[in-house]
C-alpha cells in the first residue's frame, strides 16, 4: 500500500518543506546530557517523547553528527533536563555555544553514576539506555527512566515554527 502512495506522489517532500511541515507541532525543550570521559556533555534537543509507562522508557531523536552520540552509545546513561518558560538562554546555550563552554559556569550535579543534572531545569529524568536504531540522518535513543525529579511546575518552554515559544490560555467561549 504504501508503494502505491509514493508511486502516485510526483516528489517527496524536500528538507525545507519537511521542516516547515514539522515545524508546526509544538514540542518542549529538553537538554540531553551525558558524560564523556568523565566530563559532562550535553545538547539542546526538541525530538523528545515518551515511549512507554511500563518499563518507563523515553525516546530522543539526535543527529547523526551530534556530539552525544558517541558518549550515550559508550557510557550507556544520558539525562533528559526539561525546561521552564524562563529557559531560552540555556536552551540557545546548549544549542549554539562550542561543546567546550556549554558547562562553563552552569550548575550541575549528578546521583551515582547518573547523568549530568542540570540545576535549572524544571524536570530531569535519568536513564539507562535501552537501544537505538539509525533512521535517515538521526540516532534514535530509547532510554529507560530510572530516577525522576519534579523541581518546578513552571510552564515549559516549547519551539514552534523555528522559534522558541510559551504556553498561552486559550480564548474561553461565551456560554
Amino acid at each position: 500500500m504504501a508503494d502505491q502512495l509514493i508511486s502516485r506522489l510526483e516528489a517527496v517532500p524536500t528538507a525545507s518543506e519537511w521542516r516547515l511541515a514539522m515545524g508546526g507541532f509544538a514540542s518542549g525543550v529538553t537538554i540531553v546530557t551525558s558524560w564523556r570521559d568523565g566530563a559532562p556533555v550535553g545538547s539542546t534537543v526538541s525530538a523528545f517523547s515518551s515511549v512507554s509507562l511500563d518499563p518507563p522508557l523515553l525516546l530522543v531523536c539526535l543527529a547523526l553528527g551530534n556530539p552525544l552520540c558517541a558518549p550515550i552509545a559508550a557510557g550507556k546513561v544520558f539525562g533528559v533536563n526539561i525546561l521552564a518558560y524562563d529557559g531560552q538562554d540555556l536552551a540557545k546555550r546548549f544549542a549554539f555555544a562550542p561543546e567546550s563552554e556549554r558547562f562553563v559556569g552552569q550548575a550541575f550535579h549528578s546521583i551515582g553514576r547518573g547523568a549530568p543534572q542540570l540545576d535549572q531545569a524544571q524536570v530531569f529524568i535519568d536513564c539507562i539506555l535501552h537501544s537505538s536504531v539509525i533512521a535517515g540522518d538521526h540516532l534514535v535513543v530509547v532510554g529507560q527512566g530510572v530516577r525522576t525529579e519534579q523541581l518546578s511546575s513552571a510552564p515549559p518552554l516549547l519551539h514552534h515554527r523555528g522559534a522558541f515559544a510559551t504556553l498561552a490560555e486559550a480564548p474561553r467561549s461565551a456560554g
